[in-house]
């Protein structure tokens, strides 16, 4: 004799199914949602990093800026017959060419892409008028750079960004010693 009446099986089987319907979208919501979340910070830490080599860069144009400003210092601070430029860059911290030690440079800056002072120098000869990051990387700054580093738009690598005191730079007038 069939009941007419439904199973209770049945009924719980189908709560079962309509259970587990909705706990997997809740399941498929939480992955979204956590995909999205995953997704924004990494965005977060690519901005971040892109920041901190800008950072650098800004840091790099300032220690190439004071150790121009270095050299024009040593360059300037004795008379002609004095060696006009230093051969090694520690000539700029301790310079011994007159009486007392005189310093250009307070310490030598450390390369903001290497952490080291490992500068690659430009020379005349046996004389350093200028430095550059050893960095091979490709600069994130493409223009609007100042006047005395417009050429620096140029640049393929951060190597490329050469520091250089200008020869053609002329040196002021000694004053006349009385």
């Amino acid at each position: 004799m069939a009941s007419s009446r439904p199973c209770s099986f049945g009924q719980s089987g189908r709560a079962a199914v309509g259970r587990a319907r909705s706990g997997g979208w809740a399941l498929l919501t939480a992955l979204l949602s956590a995909m999205l979340i995953g997704l924004s910070a990494t965005a977060a830490q690519i901005s971040l990093r892109i920041e901190r080599e800008r950072e650098r860069e800004q840091q790099l144009l300032q220690i190439g800026r004071e150790v121009v400003a270095a050299l024009r210092s040593y360059r300037d601070a004795v008379g002609v017959t004095q060696p006009e430029l230093p051969r090694q860059l520690s000539d700029l911290v301790d310079d011994k060419r007159a009486i007392g030690v005189m310093r250009h440079l307070r310490r030598i800056p450390l390369d903001p892409f290497t952490g080291k002072e490992d500068w690659g120098l430009v020379r005349q000869g046996d004389r350093i008028i200028g430095i550059y990051s050893q960095a091979t990387r490709a600069p994130l700054t493409r223009r609007g750079f100042p006047a005395d580093f417009a050429d620096f738009d140029k640049a393929a690598r951060l190597s490329d960004w050469r520091f250089v005191l200008s020869p053609a730079e002329p040196t002021p007038p000694k004053e006349p010693r009385s």
